[in-house]
């Protein structure tokens, strides 16, 4: 986790004790490594040793002959995992590794964990969020230590994507190490980082690259980018391996695990069932877990992709306790503002935000983010999702007026109840929203009365879709098998991205669990966290396309629609063409 400079001094001892048995072939072997891409990446970022004696040859071979000898005795230890010297630490010592890992890492205080949960609940199910597009590509923290930093990025980047209908933002890990709570190239808490993106904001990796690659100490904040507003204001912190496969199935989610030992140093790929017990001193992004083999989760790390499985590690799953590298004793996730709704008026207007006033004029939605809310229960907040600030009611020189605002939950201007017809201010209990058509539907706060149509504004969850092909068929279903034989509405909720048949069995959903071309489309039992059930249609390409099976598309399987399918999408086919007819339920 923790860069510093490596010198020859700590070897002295090693050189004359180690074994070299075959000096010329380990030669050439030492020589390959320095020439592949872990050789390169090693001594690009400072992990190689600068010798200051003659006997440097000797210091260097007998360290690479170690890390041989160690990567066989893991090999023979842990053999559903792969341990190698083609990694970048090859020509560090075990003690060397470790104080890379630990030399920056601030203590956290034991009383800061999480009360683990006991239950160890093992899915036979796969969930892999590096398809849906809201995992970014595996970066490098290079010379700095900075794994808090990317690792609270990478869990803001996945939770920003999933709020953002898949748009995927890469986020500034300088941002993070220049400007946040941490120390910089000294390491830092994932959590506290994670709290700090929820309050300020983030510029984007474009805006503000990162640049401590090649340096071990930070380099001064900047304030000239443009912070992007967060679609969370609250992180929740957890453990226990159970809680980390619930977690999963929602969103990516931030974990730290032990990582001093020789397990990770020659890490090839596989799944790590032992030889890391210890403190925690490193963190990654878990993206996923599965069972194939031996049942496993999946982590991001900040390595580079010239480390692991092309930068990714996998460790046992099921193991209990703190799990595998204590990968289940501290974790953390944003805590995205769900589920998200329409304001709609007792005249079908939707409510929406433009430069932070409010509107009413259009019935039809157009799928803008400014037509998009949220509630927080907590805080009795209502956020917009254009720019995430809060519904706000202010006293006005005696005229009270609305508009949205900066979110502070001590604000309670922002404080706000939801039922099933009005939306009513708590700070100024007499005051509800209120849209008067007699004034161009304008949005207003009033005084609150009974039974008032202009103040009978609902939270509306879902849509009324039917969706119709390019031979102007309508996707239905024949018992649970989906077709297009006319007839079938379909109840599309805003919050979760299912698709609920309202035509027969109300209780189950649009699923295909089986991400290839011909792979099953079919009714199942709903389920928001089923992650097979999330769809999206793209008025743009028309496609309805799966939101986890990256890339695939809802396919009508033959011009008579008699068993749909999934399918790679392209617009060239006809088949995956579709218009939609959409209205609010």
């Amino acid at each position: 986790m923790a860069a510093f400079a490596l010198g020859a001094l700590a070897l002295a001892a090693a050189v004359s004790a180690a074994p070299i048995d075959d000096r010329d072939a380990l030669r050439k072997e030492l020589s390959a490594w320095k020439a592949s891409d872990a050789g390169v990446y090693a001594a690009a970022n400072g992990l190689l040793r600068e010798h200051l004696d003659g006997a440097s040859e000797d210091a260097e071979l007998a360290v690479f002959a170690a890390s041989k000898a160690a990567a066989a005795a893991l090999q023979k230890a842990h053999p559903l995992a792969e341990f190698s010297v083609d990694t970048p630490f090859a020509l560090m010592t075990s003690d060397e590794f470790a104080s890379w890992v630990t030399a920056a890492r601030p203590a956290r205080n034991a009383s800061a964990l999480p009360a683990s949960s006991e239950g160890i609940s093992v899915a036979t199910n796969t969930v892999d969020w590096k398809k849906s597009g809201c995992v970014a590509p595996v970066k490098d923290q290079g010379g700095c230590g900075s794994c808090y930093a990317f690792l609270s990025v990478g869990a803001t980047e996945s939770a920003y994507c999933l709020a953002h209908h898949q748009r995927r933002t890469l986020f500034s890990e300088q941002q993070t190490v220049s400007c946040g709570p941490g120390l910089g190239c000294r390491g830092g808490y994932l959590d506290d980082s994670l709290k700090w993106i929820a309050s300020n904001g983030l510029c984007t990796s474009d805006s503000y690259p990162y640049t401590n690659g090649q340096s071990a100490t930070a380099h001064p904040c900047q304030s000239t980018c443009q912070k992007l507003p967060m679609p969370f204001s609250n992180i929740a912190v957890v453990a226990g391996e159970d809680t980390l496969e619930k977690a999963l199935n929602t969103q990516p989610v931030a974990v730290e695990v032990a990582t001093g030992g020789d397990t990770w140093r020659l890490y090839k790929g596989g799944i790590i069932t032992g030889g890391c017990s210890g403190p925690l001193t490193h963190g990654v992004l878990a993206v996923g877990y599965g069972a194939a083999g031996s049942p496993y989760y999946n982590l991001k790390n900040s390595w580079g992709p010239n480390w692991g499985e092309g930068g990714y590690v996998r460790l046992q799953r099921g193991v209990g306790g703190p799990g595998m590298c204590g990968v289940a004793s501290f974790m953390a996730y944003p805590v995205l503002r769900k589920p998200q709704f329409y304001l709609v008026t007792s005249h079908g207007h939707l409510i929406t935000e433009f430069y932070s006033d409010l509107y009413a004029s259009s019935s039809t939605k157009s799928g803008a983010m400014n037509e998009e809310w949220s509630y927080d229960f907590t805080t009795r907040q209502i956020i917009v999702h254009s720019n995430y600030e809060c519904l706000d009611a202010y006293n006005d020189g005696g005229t009270y007026r609305v508009h949205t605002y900066k979110c502070d939950a001590s604000n309670p201007n922002q404080r706000w109840s939801m039922d099933n017809y009005r939306v009513q201010h708590l700070h100024f209990p007499n005051l509800c929203l209120d849209v008067d058509p007699n004034q161009n539907h304008k949005v207003q706060v009033w005084s609150c009365a009974e039974n008032a149509p202009n103040q009978r504004i609902t939270g509306v969850w879902d849509e009324k879709v039917t969706l119709r092909s390019f031979n102007q068929l309508t996707m239905g279903v024949d018992g649970d098998n989906v077709q297009f034989n006319g007839g079938v509405e379909w109840g599309v909720s805003v919050s979760d991205d299912t698709w609920r048949a309202r035509t027969g069995d109300w209780t189950k959903c649009l699923d295909a669990y089986d991400a290839r071309n011909g792979g099953a489309v079919h009714l199942y039992p709903c389920d928001g966290s089923n992650l097979n059930q999330k769809w999206r249609y793209d008025p743009a390409t028309k496609q309805l396309k799966h939101l986890t099976h990256a890339g695939f598309c809802l396919d009508m399987g033959s011009e008579a629609g008699t068993r749909a399918h999934l399918y790679w999408c392209n617009t060239a086919i006809v088949l995956q063409l579709f218009d939609r007819a959409t209205s609010l339920l």
